[in-house]
């Protein structure tokens, strides 16, 4: 038979502070935790109310340029100046003198349907993506003149895009105000597909 063990008032005692030991440090990790997330609470308000706060997910370079852009094309259109808005004859003249860069500003959609021949696609509605895929094109033009249109009439998509250009520091854009609508109607050449 084996002999219960006898607890000495040693034992007891260790028993007991490694018990109070274990409630401090269970204390202890508790008040971090509150501490922690006190803390990121308050970073977050604060982050939230910033001037330019830190996005809580991470995205590339080429994700907030994107962003940016998007946001830039989705501002409500200007007042045009009526100096930076142009006519058919104006229109025709800069197209037929072949140093304007000439944007057409409809879905890609649309413009594969038909287009002015020569004006690449800078869509309102994918301007980010269009934007970095002319990026070669659009970069070097930042004093050369150019001319973005769309549908003509009502459609405002040609001015959102001439302001976000005039925003990047495009210094020389103009807006052709009767669009495709006029050029068509005009009965004047179109080239269709997505190729200028």
């Amino acid at each position: 038979m084996s002999t219960p063990a006898r607890t000495t008032p040693v034992d007891m005692q260790r028993a007991s502070e490694t018990s109070a030991l274990r409630v401090q440090l269970i204390r202890d990790l508790a008040m971090v935790a509150i501490i922690a997330v006190i803390s990121l609470a308050a970073g977050l308000v604060i982050d939230r109310f910033a001037k330019n706060p830190l996005p809580i997910i991470y995205k590339t370079p080429e994700q907030r340029f994107d962003a940016e852009l998007t946001n830039l094309v989705a501002t409500p259109p200007f007042k045009i100046a009526p100096a930076a808005t142009i006519g058919l004859p104006e229109f025709r003249a800069a197209l037929a003198g072949k140093h304007t860069l000439i944007l057409d500003a409809r879905p890609s959609l649309i413009y594969a349907q038909g287009h002015v021949p020569g004006a690449l696609n800078l869509s309102r509605q994918d301007f980010a993506r269009d934007y970095r895929r002319l990026a070669p094109t659009l970069k070097p033009a930042t004093e050369k003149p150019i001319i973005v249109y769309c549908s003509g009439g009502d459609c405002h998509d040609s001015r959102m895009v001439a302001n976000a250009l005039l925003t990047l520091g495009y210094s020389n854009v103009s807006v052709f105000t009767g669009g495709w609508e006029v050029w068509s109607a005009n009965k004047l050449p179109a080239t269709t597909g997505n190729a200028p």
